[in-house]
């Protein structure tokens, strides 16, 4: 009865250590912190980078957004309202950043209904980049109701003559300047 009995107290205070063990060991759960999307999809969600190998370069663009396959001028993000395209263009022999951005605008004006100029600046921040900063009229994809967009469109000048074009474009009511321009930052060409 005693063996009984020391078996019992034993196996209880194994079972109780154990137990013990288990609950003491701080449990870690997968939090994602939630993402302030601005709404419908904005620019404050973390970067994450696109290479195009063809191309020859990489970009970061918000993690939340998805690639609208169907723009074939270069690349686009999409996230609800708001999205950003790249582009390449070749200007004429002996034509800086600052004189394709200020030709530019009249095409821009047609791209961007309500098109109003805010500023058209050097970057203080982006390498060489000239800023087109400006208004327009959108129209949410979410919601159906019209809005006004803040949108920046940064002109870089690279080594073989070509500008990068980067185009952000989103709801003024969510806009924020350093997450737009924490994208152009990103840009590097690959090859």
């Amino acid at each position: 009865m005693f063996n009984r009995l020391n078996r019992f107290i034993v196996v209880v205070l194994l079972a109780s250590i154990v137990l013990t063990a288990c609950a003491s060991i701080p449990k870690t759960t997968s939090t994602i912190a939630p993402v302030n999307e601005g709404g419908e999809g904005g620019v404050e969600a973390s970067l994450v980078t696109f290479s195009e190998a063809a191309q020859g370069f990489a970009i970061g663009h918000p993690g939340t957004w998805s690639q609208d396959t169907s723009f074939t001028s270069g690349v686009k993000f999409v996230g609800g309202d708001d999205w950003m395209t790249l582009e390449f263009v070749t200007p004429a022999t002996g034509s800086d950043a600052m004189t394709y951005a200020q030709s530019d605008i009249t095409a821009v004006t047609t791209v961007f209904p309500g098109f109003k100029q805010i500023d058209l600046k050097a970057s203080t921040e982006v390498k060489n980049a000239i800023i087109l900063d400006f208004t327009a009229d959108g129209t949410s994809v979410v919601t159906g109701k019209t809005f006004t967009a803040h949108n920046e469109r940064y002109y870089m000048p690279l080594a073989d003559g070509r500008i990068a074009i980067l185009t952000v474009v989103g709801p003024d009511n969510h806009y924020d300047r350093e997450g737009v321009r924490d994208i152009p930052l990103t840009f590097k060409l690959t090859k």
